[in-house]
């Protein structure tokens, strides 16, 4: 009886230890600038169309201090014209990856109708995991930034604020339509 139980317990302790995407077939982007990666794509937390992160000149101290962590500054974006825009998403790593799919091609991958679409401060859209945004407010003072229609919390810093055009009563809205898991 004794070995019985002990059997049981390994079994459901190996169970509880598998990763999160064990027995779930891996999803695959490509970076602009590497191999392809696979991951779980229930991990993408953000999706836009954004000039390579890599074009942006911006000094270490700044990039520390900055609360728009994820996604550059407007001033940032105007700095680096005429790049080309290229997909960018948030949530496999720490930081925006450049990925040569396509914005629709990565939110089939991701759920689409997981995610809620915003407009960044430079007017660029930005489509969101419902999920994965932790808090909506009026303001953020430390963001210093103008003119902002509300701030979020998102993914896995949400202490960082990114500023939305869209008001949060709109952003509220926007979060509350999606289906939960």
């Amino acid at each position: 009886m004794l070995r019985l139980f002990a059997a049981i317990a390994l079994s459901v302790a190996s169970l509880l230890s598998a990763p999160a995407f064990a027995g779930s077939p891996l999803a695959q982007l490509t970076p602009t600038s590497g191999a392809p990666v696979f991951f779980d794509a229930k991990r993408i937390t953000a999706v836009t169309s954004l000039p390579p992160i890599n074009e942006f000149s911006v000094n270490a101290e700044t990039f520390r201090l900055s609360p728009q962590i994820f996604f550059p500054t407007a001033a940032q974006i105007e700095s680096t014209a005429p790049k080309a825009p290229v997909t960018q998403v948030l949530g496999v790593f720490a930081n925006l990856m450049a990925v040569r799919e396509s914005v629709d091609d990565v939110l089939k991958l991701a759920g689409r109708d997981q995610f809620a679409q915003f407009t960044l401060m430079d007017g660029s859209k930005v489509w969101m995991r419902a999920s994965a945004i932790g808090w909506v407010s009026h303001e953020f003072p430390a963001a210093g930034i103008p003119n902002a229609g509300s701030f979020v919390g998102l993914g896995l810093a949400p202490g960082r604020a990114t500023a939305l055009k869209e008001d949060v009563d709109t952003v509220r809205k926007a979060i509350e339509q999606i289906p939960s898991n």
